[in-house]
């Protein structure tokens, strides 16, 4: 079913106003248990660097993490959309390609250290893909951020609703090994704010070890987005000029407009705009405009539009 969504503000707003209204949260999962070398302080090979495994090895992985719904508590109940997760390297590396990987987001009922070593168990009925199939090139580097994935597709996530499921399929992990070793830092949480269960084949339907431990890291949410239209005087654009504004997260989201609403609207990709702006000149706009954003493969909402009028001599938009 294809969804849409749109807000339209009307607007002369101030620069933090509209830093505001396009900010994200980060949420550091599991909560750090401390410094660097804490007792719960560890690191992992699994599952994007199964590479540098030397014994035993192996180029396929199927691994599930789960966070308690306890890591998003604080988080303003705004931020719906999980868009980029990023995880640190515990040690430098030179960057790295893995060539096929997934990855799938759920909602589950299973919590920490409650993993079904049966995969599909541990699946919730919202399993979405939002990373490939596909290749993804890592950086690499010094301690830090280190790997960062932004996801292909959004995932809606609700805490209210159950813990997150972290599902990765790495279909071929292989490549040379780098004499640095690097791992990706994690946590065993004393909190019990994560676990994970894994097969060395990516095939497998049942898992073949389980712990504890969980990839340190940050999950970015952002809100649902929303048009922030303002006449320019408030940023570094030209001057008489309309600008239209919206979140470059979630990615999935194009900016459409018509000259009208209801059943004659004309909705139409505006094909020159570039994310996350899009700004013309005052005196070419028309009497009324619509505009929204779409996401046609993205979950329905109820549907909102107001037109653009003309700016006044005060650069104040007026909204009918």
């Amino acid at each position: 079913m294809k969804g849409w969504l749109l807000i339209l503000l009307l607007a002369t707003i101030s620069q933090s106003c509209l830093e505001d209204a396009l900010a994200d949260a980060v949420v550091l999962a599991p909560t750090p248990s401390g410094p660097v070398g804490n007792p719960y302080d560890t690191a992992t090979f699994f599952p994007f660097l199964i590479k540098e495994v030397t014994v035993s090895a192996f180029s396929s992985m199927r691994y599930q993490q789960v966070y308690n719904a306890s890591v998003f508590a604080n988080v303003d109940p705004k931020f719906i959309y999980i868009t980029v997760f990023g995880f640190r390297l515990d040690r430098s590396g030179f960057p790295w390609t893995v060539t096929n990987m997934q990855i799938n987001l759920s909602t589950t009922q299973r919590a920490a250290d409650d993993l079904s070593s049966d995969f599909a168990e541990n699946v919730g009925s919202d399993d979405t893909v939002v990373f490939g199939p596909g290749r993804h090139d890592f950086p690499g580097g010094l301690n830090g951020p280190g790997v960062q994935i932004q996801l292909e597709r959004p995932f809606r996530y609700n805490p209210a609703f159950g813990n997150l499921l972290l599902d990765v399929r790495i279909f071929n992990g292989s490549g040379p090994i780098d004499m640095n070793l690097p791992e990706l830092d994690a946590q065993s949480s004393p909190t019990d704010e994560t676990s994970r269960v894994w097969a060395t084949d990516v095939t497998a339907a049942v898992a073949s070890a389980a712990d504890t431990t969980g990839l340190a890291g940050g999950i970015q949410l952002s809100a649902a987005p929303s048009l922030v239209i303002y006449t320019t005087g408030t940023t570094n654009t030209p001057t008489n000029y309309i600008v239209i504004d919206w979140p470059s997260q979630p990615s999935v989201f194009r900016l459409q407009q018509s000259p009208k609403l209801g059943a004659g609207a004309i909705w139409q990709t505006v094909t020159n705009a570039t994310p996350p702006r899009y700004y013309f000149p005052l005196e070419s706009a028309g009497l009324a405009t619509f505009y929204r954003l779409v996401w046609e493969a993205g979950q329905p909402v109820e549907p909102a539009a107001v037109p653009l009028m003309r700016g006044t001599t005060q650069g104040q938009l007026h909204i009918k």
